[in-house]
């Protein structure tokens, strides 16, 4: 059955949610060299299941899908936070600090999701191969996704979530610009660094869980660096480049979505290497007009 049948369409949809949420905070990720802080606030994410799975929200009805979605979102926002207070106290190592909280939190999510299918398996006195099976699927479907399993209601809040997020991104965006470019006078004019940067994060992590709903936890880091690190390759005009950004994340969306029916291989793994290759494509246009101006 093709990707663009109506049974597909909120899969299609909650996609191009997830690249329009993607597309502006990528290029303030990419300008303040966050790109570590994405990979590690997406798999901190993983913690959150675990964390949600531990006190035995499995996403069984609507109400469950909510509630776990709401821990999730705490616990990356947590640790959002907290790389961004150790990066302070570690003497400025911000890479450190992610590591620390990325690793932990990965090690935290196994164990508690490894804690609650033990307390399953001893509920349903011994039927421990389904249940070690049913594991190694959920773990899969969290950290790789499949967008095609995507329904109405992840539609629905993948749109609020990007309402929210582009409504802030806008509403702060002077703020953000000057941030991004000139951090260190930032106090002089009345912005504050420290909370603007703590912003960005919440923002990347609410971006991060609305994106692992649909993508998964390692594909979510990637929707949040690529549009952004190949936008800023063909323009040095700020409103360019967000606009190159969404023009490179919906359209990647879309061919990902051709190419991954067409090819038969996952659709979310598609759009990664289509918005991959038009990195690659744009900075080898970039290097092109560069040596064409040396001339």
């Amino acid at each position: 059955m093709s990707v663009f049948s109506a049974e597909h369409l909120p899969a299609l949809i909650a996609g191009l949610g997830v690249a329009a949420i993607g597309a502006p905070l990528s290029v303030f990720v990419v300008l303040k060299r966050l790109a570590f802080i994405g990979q590690g606030v997406s798999h901190a994410a993983f913690g959150g299941v675990g964390v949600a799975l531990f006190l035995g929200v499995a996403g069984a009805s609507v109400a469950e899908d909510i509630l776990q979605m709401a821990i999730v979102l705490a616990f990356s926002i947590g640790a959002a936070l907290v790389i961004s207070a150790l990066g302070r106290t570690n003497r400025g190592r911000l890479d450190t600090a992610i590591g620390i909280v990325l690793s932990a939190s990965m090690a935290l999510g196994f164990v508690l999701f490894t804690i609650a299918e033990s307390r399953h398996d001893h509920d349903e006195h011994g039927h421990a191969h389904g249940a070690h099976a049913d594991e190694h699927h959920v773990i899969e479907e969290i950290l790789f996704g499949n967008i095609l399993n995507a329904n109405w209601n992840s539609v629905w809040v993948t749109l609020a979530g990007a309402g929210v997020i582009l409504g802030t991104l806008w509403w702060l965006r002077h703020r953000l610009v000057f941030w991004s470019f000139d951090e260190p006078v930032c106090a002089a004019y009345g912005v504050r660094e420290q909370r603007t940067g703590n912003l960005l994060l919440v923002l990347l992590a609410i971006a991060v869980v609305l994106s692992m709903q649909v993508v998964g936890v390692i594909l979510a880091a990637a929707v949040l660096v690529l549009p952004g690190a190949a936008a800023l390759h063909l323009s040095s005009r700020l409103d360019r480049v967000m606009l190159w950004s969404l023009l490179i994340a919906l359209g990647g969306t879309l061919l990902g979505f051709v190419v991954g029916d067409a090819a038969g291989w996952p659709i979310g793994p598609s759009i990664v290497l289509v918005q991959s290759l038009a990195y690659l494509t744009a900075l080898g246009s970039h290097k092109g007009l560069g040596r064409l101006r040396s001339v």
